[in-house]
């Protein structure tokens, strides 16, 4: 691994041109490492070549507000060529979630950034109560924080294996003081149930459900999991690069005008520059799903299986075993040595991600996402020699890990789903 030697609190202000010259070293030498690592992180993915290639375009410099390219309303000139892709992109997003393409804001520039403009949004008066999942049952660390500081009052509920604990949450209800439930299931290897939710929540105007699906929303566009729109949600947010393979950035959802209404309201205030260049990279990203997405989703599922199976037989504690091990693309693993598991693994190129206290795990455990190498074309073939090279990088195995790592990476990213636009949905295995 290439590292600087520069003193960051000495050497940078002494010698900053060094200092970068040497950072500009250091990423022409990982780059090679990068492009060909093999990442199991849940809440990571890679965007196909086009798409990231206007990361680096000259539109990342410039604001676009003409949303809709109207002739007349070109304050901004510089996106001006391009501006009919963010328009197609938002068309796109649109059929896949099967709403109206004005509903549909992509503007926010990440997954939290919606939260934020959910919140405000859609949280009522100061002092109304928003209520969320647990941290402790798999909901995001932040949500509760937010909704504090925002000026609500924040009552969070249990979520066990993706059922919201419908007593509690109707306790709170009947106060008659909820404004809005936001449903952030975080880690989860359970589809959360959302129609029982929207059932309860609905008996109780004018609270709102929102649900935010940053983790499945590659699952949801691609039809492996519900859409929570279709079961009652009357708004969504989420980021772009979990099991959707986008940029860092994020969007909101809904079949609502006057929701659409108060989204784009919160929305004017809190985003100026959207981050042209990710948004284009966002509407890339959603015209190619269109042509692989149910079939990559139905593959991050069964790829997931195949892996926490796997290393279940490889004698590593799985969590779920009971129940098929996951219904998403997480998988979670308990390591003796997590750390230098993933220590070891890192240096062959392997990236995994620890967590403490996952949802009814408690301490530090392997928390495996398998979106990054299936969108890169790895079939149960692969996901099963990954699991073989995890347990060779906890028993010590080094030259076989290194042989098998070395030949993985290259098998991997042969064939990604993005470069399959011509083939019908299908698991490909």
């Amino acid at each position: 691994m290439h590292t600087t030697n520069l003193n960051p609190a000495g050497g940078v202000a002494a010698d900053p041109l060094g200092y970068l010259a040497e950072i500009t070293a250091c990423i022409a030498a990982t780059e090679p490492l990068n492009r060909t690592a093999i990442n199991l992180v849940p809440s990571e993915n890679r965007m196909s070549p086009t798409a990231h290639a206007l990361l680096g375009t000259d539109y990342s410099n410039r604001y676009h507000f003409n949303e809709d390219a109207a002739a007349a309303q070109w304050e901004f000139r510089g996106g001006e060529p391009i501006a009919q892709l963010e328009v197609a992109g938002r068309d796109a997003f649109s059929r896949l979630l099967r709403t109206n393409a004005e509903w549909v804001n992509l503007r926010p520039i990440s997954g939290l950034n919606a939260m934020m403009i959910a919140l405000i949004a859609l949280g009522g008066a100061p002092e109304s109560t928003v209520v969320s999942i647990f941290q402790a049952s798999g909901g995001h660390y932040a949500t509760g924080e937010l909704i504090s500081r925002f000026g609500h009052r924040w009552r969070p509920v249990d979520c066990v294996d993706g059922h919201i604990d419908l007593g509690q949450l109707e306790r709170l209800l009947a106060t008659g003081s909820v404004s809005l439930v936001y449903a952030d299931l975080q880690n989860s290897r359970h589809v959360l149930d959302v129609g029982a939710v929207a059932e309860l929540v609905d008996r109780y105007p004018p609270a709102r459900l929102h649900v935010d699906c940053s983790h499945t929303l590659g699952l949801v566009l691609g039809g492996a999991h519900p859409n929570p729109l279709d079961y009652g949600a009357g708004s969504i947010s989420s980021s772009m690069h979990k099991t959707f393979p986008g940029p860092h950035r994020g969007l909101l959802a809904t079949r609502d005008k006057t929701t659409h209404a108060l989204l784009r309201k919160a929305q004017v205030t809190m985003v100026s520059s959207h981050h042209f260049a990710t948004a284009l990279a966002a509407a890339c990203t959603a015209l190619e799903f269109e042509t692989y997405g149910g079939g990559y989703a139905s593959a991050v599922i069964a790829n997931a299986r195949v892996l926490a199976a796997s290393l279940a037989d490889h004698g590593f504690d799985v969590a779920g075993a009971e129940s098929g091990y996951t219904d998403t693309h997480q998988v979670w693993v308990r390591v003796k040595d997590p750390f230098g598991v993933s220590d070891q693994l890192a240096r062959w190129g392997i990236r995994v991600n620890v967590q403490r206290d996952l949802p009814g795990y408690p301490g530090p455990m392997f928390r495996l996402g398998a979106a990054e190498p299936t969108v890169l074309g790895a079939t149960a073939t692969e996901m099963r020699d990954l699991a073989a090279v995890i347990a060779m990088a906890r028993d010590g195995h080094t030259s076989r890990g290194t042989a098998l790592v070395s030949e993985l990476r290259a098998r991997i990213g042969r064939r990604p789903w993005w470069s399959r636009t011509a083939e019908p949905d299908g698991v490909w295995l």
